[in-house]
């Protein structure tokens, strides 16, 4: 017998979006193994007000909050980084 896929299937972006509007989908992924559960340690960040302008626009042009794009360019930066050491 075939197992089935326990994932919702989706037949719009629409459809998705609404969904994903009312569900909190941490506690799946956690329990999947995507998100790692690591320990999470604050910084602060003194930025020049233009460039938090700047990073805002990006981040609405992109669809995301400031946190994440940051975290996700610190995140590339770092692989770069590895790469070329």
């Amino acid at each position: 017998m075939k197992k089935r896929s326990s994932l919702k299937r989706f037949k719009t972006s629409e459809e998705m979006d609404a969904y994903l509007e009312k569900h909190d989908l941490g506690a799946e992924f956690a329990r999947r193994g995507v998100v790692a559960a690591g320990v999470t340690k604050k910084i602060n960040l003194d930025l020049p007000e233009p460039i938090i302008q700047e990073i805002d626009e990006v981040a609405d042009r992109v669809g995301v909050a400031r946190q994440p794009l940051l975290k996700m360019w610190i995140y590339q930066m770092l692989k770069t980084e590895k790469k070329a050491a």
